[in-house]
């Protein structure tokens, strides 16, 4: 099977990195996949040489933008039997350029702001063939937006390179964290309501003094600084800014990974990162995360208020040999989610998705 991914966006982040991982997950399971994109940021950078990555779209600042990314569109998937789109932009391009026509156009849906119910999403909901969702707790609204289509929940893949044994001392000389000091991380876009406000306002509460690690960028960095210092952790606090290479390192680094807000995208992959180096995990109660981690046998889910989850945390900092169960047991749930059994999955849902619109019937798979 030959397949075209589709995302109108130029960096490394939210709906463009799952789309990437997709697309690596479909070459490690022996498919064939390309990726197109716009070019011109980091994104093409990261993929520069890689032969399935095509940086042809273009921002759409004139008409003849739009007339040049259509065409783009045609030429990527002129061989594919599945267009996969990940934004409502690039679907609405994929349905102007025909697609829905001549292949399979299977939306991948990242975000509750894809399910809005006004004509515009309405009239993209009818040339969907198929659904790929951030997490289960998607499945009613795409039964309201889309009726009974088929439809995948797929945890983003989690890459080989997110395992144990990174060197866990290397980040913390670099802030000066003794080694035997205990470490609460977050990694995230720096951002309203992204959790960062949660994470110090929970190691504030926590009466062993943990560092706090954030790993992320943004503008509410100096609100949060502020934050801090009232609470009287700023000592503590080490800013790592925005990381993707070093990631497995900075997970290693960390005594918990705590989770507290959803991104842009919904599939919550830090969760899985950290599992996959052996982290263990304490998550705020949000939609998705059930499908990561089980409370008490992966990682910890709790309430998402700053007493609860100091709580958590406290618990897994004082009791390593606990902590050290729900890593062993994070990381063997995410040995399904790495790259080729995720693509596996998704290629085995293409094909139900074939059978089903061949057979001129639209059910659940």
């Amino acid at each position: 099977m030959r397949v075209t991914l589709v995302v109108s966006s130029n960096k490394h982040t939210g709906a463009a990195a799952v789309a990437e991982l997709l697309a690596r997950s479909l070459h490690a399971a022996g498919a064939e996949a390309t990726l197109l994109f716009i070019g011109g940021n980091n994104l093409e950078e990261r993929l520069l040489g890689q032969a399935w990555a095509l940086p042809h779209l273009v921002k759409e600042r004139r008409p003849g933008h739009v007339r040049a990314n259509l065409a783009a569109i045609r030429a990527a998937a002129a061989d594919s039997q599945v267009v996969l789109s990940h934004l409502n932009h690039d679907h609405l391009l994929c349905v102007a350029a025909g697609l829905h026509k001549r292949s399979l156009l299977v939306r991948n849906f990242r975000n509750p702001s894809h399910f809005r119910a006004d004509p515009y999403h309405r009239h993209l909901a009818r040339r969907v063939t198929g659904a790929v969702l951030a997490s289960s707790s998607f499945e009613p609204r795409l039964a309201r937006l889309c009726g009974p289509i088929p439809r995948l929940c797929l945890p983003v893949p989690v890459e080989d390179r997110f395992a144990p044994g990174a060197d866990r001392t290397a980040w913390r000389d670099r802030f000066g964290i003794p080694h035997e000091a205990q470490v609460v991380g977050m990694v995230g876009k720096l951002a309203p309501g992204r959790g960062f406000e949660l994470l110090l306002e929970t190691a504030a509460r926590i009466d062993s003094g943990p560092h706090v690690l954030a790993v992320g960028h943004g503008e509410a960095q100096p609100r949060l600084e502020r934050l801090a210092a009232r609470l009287g952790i700023a000592e503590r606090l080490h800013w790592a800014g925005y990381q993707e290479q070093a990631l497995p390192e900075l997970y290693g680094a960390m005594d918990v990974l705590l989770f507290a807000a959803p991104g842009s995208d919904h599939g919550h992959r830090a969760l899985s990162e950290a599992q996959g180096c052996g982290c263990p995990v304490v998550a705020a109660a949000v939609p998705g995360v059930e499908d990561l981690v089980v409370d008490g046998r992966t990682g910890r889910v709790v309430q998402a208020t700053a007493a609860d989850l100091a709580r958590a945390v406290a618990e897994l900092l004082a009791d390593r040999a606990a902590a050290a169960r729900l890593a062993a047991a994070g990381r063997e749930a995410v040995t399904e989610r790495r790259l080729a059994p995720s693509g596996e999955c998704l290629l085995r849902f293409l094909e139900e998705v074939r059978g089903v619109v061949g057979s001129g019937s639209r059910s659940s798979a």
